[in-house]
């Protein structure tokens, strides 16, 4: 059987393209309802799709996607989702920076149990100093401090989950013993970062883990998805980022686990779908009339820590210093390295980054008939860029179910996507044992 790609679906408001929402035919009304949510994920799920993937923030973001592109919290949301669906993965992000072990790890359990199975955590540890003022901290602690604690964190919650075997469930009536306690265990972790004696007050859900992610590039992510988790959210605008960093996380992954088989490489993918090309560019071009070019410059000096205003749109753009060597402060270091990257070896002017930044900075967008996008898809899939994608559609539910009904039918047609749901749970599905 040939091997197959994976592909889960980000949630964000309604849609990545910064001026969704400003589309006559947008829900932005609707993004604070569950049915809203539910559509979307039952939209996925006639896809035959490996998951759904809801990202998070932990303060009122004022980005321009109708200035408030968090809503509903994301496991309470995936909650009622696995009501309304049967088969679909769902994928919360969790703050390693901000969230306490053990009740992430009550929250993520009883979300598996209750989806039979289909829970995931993308783990973050958060970029802005703002959302950490909402918990205390006047400002994040820096990047080695919070992956350091983000290790520690997901070590705690693994051996949570393990710690009450669902075996424990015995239920003698006659005896009047309703717990084996010699399946119940306490962990007793004394860590720099958390002490919790355990065990967890839940028994091991269907996965045991729910299916662990990890968002981002930086090498210190790179070092903790290496360590720990099943799939990685990466970000590469071209097959040669892609491919670089294939090779150093198994490179990781080896290290750290002995094993040869590295965690699933999903990178974000932004596709504009239409019966032509000319269509597809049209839907780009509704959408880009309502950008301000002012706001996307901004976006692109945060991304990168740098004034762009004397720069010339139609010149090379100056190449930019490694991050290491950066003294100002820029939200994600995967984002500004990808960025850094595509300047260095594509020669982009300032017009070709703008038209780069429609949805979030780094990541690859592909505007083309369906035809077109299942050839890009199967070309990254079959040069060991990746295992699949992170879709990431400019608009929802629109742009979305074009890709549903008009591009998964071709990949399926050439046996590099599945046709029916099979496995029992995500973590089945996803192929990934657990350690």
């Amino acid at each position: 059987m040939t091997k197959q790609m994976h592909l889960a679906a980000l949630i964000y408001s309604t849609g990545l393209h910064q001026a969704s929402w400003r589309l006559p035919q947008s829900q932005i009304e609707k993004i604070g309802t569950i049915e809203y949510q539910q559509e979307i994920a039952q939209i996925a799920e006639r896809g035959c799709l490996d998951a759904i993937f809801l990202a998070d923030g932990q303060y009122v973001s004022g980005e321009h996607t109708g200035n408030i592109s968090y809503f509903l919290e994301p496991i309470t949301t995936l909650t009622a989702i696995s009501q309304k669906t049967q088969y679909i993965g769902l994928i919360a992000t969790i703050s390693s920076t901000f969230y306490d072990p053990y009740n992430a790890a009550r929250l993520l359990g009883s979300l598996d149990h209750m989806s039979h199975g289909r829970a995931g955590m993308n783990i973050v540890t958060s970029q802005l100093d703002i959302e950490g003022q909402n918990h205390s901290l006047e400002k994040l602690p820096d990047l080695s401090e919070r992956y350091d604690r983000a290790d520690e964190f997901v070590s705690v919650l693994k051996q949570l989950w393990k710690s009450f075997d669902s075996k424990a469930l015995i239920h003698d009536r006659t005896t009047g013993q309703g717990i084996d306690f010699s399946f119940v265990k306490e962990i007793n972790h004394q860590g720099k970062h958390f002490q919790i004696k355990g065990p967890i007050n839940l028994p091991s859900s269907p996965q045991v883990f729910p299916v662990l992610c990890q968002a981002g590039t930086s090498l210190p992510g790179r070092d903790l998805a290496a360590k720990h988790v099943d799939v990685i959210f990466s970000i590469a605008w071209n097959k040669m980022d892609a491919q670089s960093f294939s090779e150093d996380l198994s490179k990781r992954t080896e290290a750290y686990r002995n094993i040869e088989e590295k965690p699933l490489i999903l990178p974000g993918l932004t596709v504009y779908v239409g019966d032509t090309v000319e269509e597809a560019q049209s839907k780009v071009d509704e959408l880009d009339q309502f950008i301000n070019i002012e706001h996307k410059l901004k976006q692109i000096e945060r991304s990168i820590g740098q004034d762009v205003s004397h720069w010339s749109m139609d010149k090379k753009v100056p190449e930019l210093s490694p991050y290491d060597s950066l003294t100002v402060k820029v939200g994600s270091k995967a984002r500004y390295e990808a960025i850094r990257n595509a300047i260095e070896t594509e020669h982009l002017t300032l017009r070709d980054l703008i038209k780069r930044v429609d949805t979030w900075m780094g990541h690859k967008t592909i505007i083309g008939d369906p035809t077109s996008i299942a050839d890009t898809m199967q070309e990254w899939f079959e040069e060991d860029c990746c295992d699949g994608f992170i879709l990431m559609p400019p608009t929802y539910p629109d742009m979305f179910e074009a890709f549903i009904d008009k591009v998964i039918p071709i990949l399926q047609e050439r046996g590099l996507f599945r046709t029916e749901y099979k496995e029992l749970t995500l973590r089945e599905r996803l192929k990934r044992e657990v350690e």
